[in-house]
């Protein structure tokens, strides 16, 4: 399973290469905090790797409170850009995983 974004959608790329649009209000919402956040996101399983709980913490509580203006105001330099972006990949790929079992 892959994840991808066409015309700015979360799309679900199987094993035989079907794309399904994912049709989730709240991790779409997720994905465009998290642009405007970081920017480009690259959505890839094998950037995936341990970093430090805070980071996790921080793409949860975007999920949970996307209302929270205070997201977009916050400057972050690229280090932890990267830390979120591989918390945001975790986050994700989690989610996803966990509704299809």
């Amino acid at each position: 399973m892959m994840i991808d974004i066409v015309n700015d959608k979360l799309v679900v790329v199987d094993d035989m290469g079907n794309m399904t649009v994912l049709e989730d209000e709240s991790l779409e919402t997720l994905y465009h905090s998290m642009k405007s956040i970081l920017g480009d996101i690259i959505i890839d399983i094998n950037i995936i790797e341990p970093v430090e709980d805070i980071y996790y913490y921080i793409v949860e509580k975007i999920y949970k409170m996307p209302d929270y203006t205070k997201w977009n105001d916050t400057e972050f330099k690229e280090k932890p850009k990267q830390k979120l972006l591989i918390a945001f990949n975790k986050f994700l790929y989690d989610e996803i995983n966990r509704r299809t079992k």
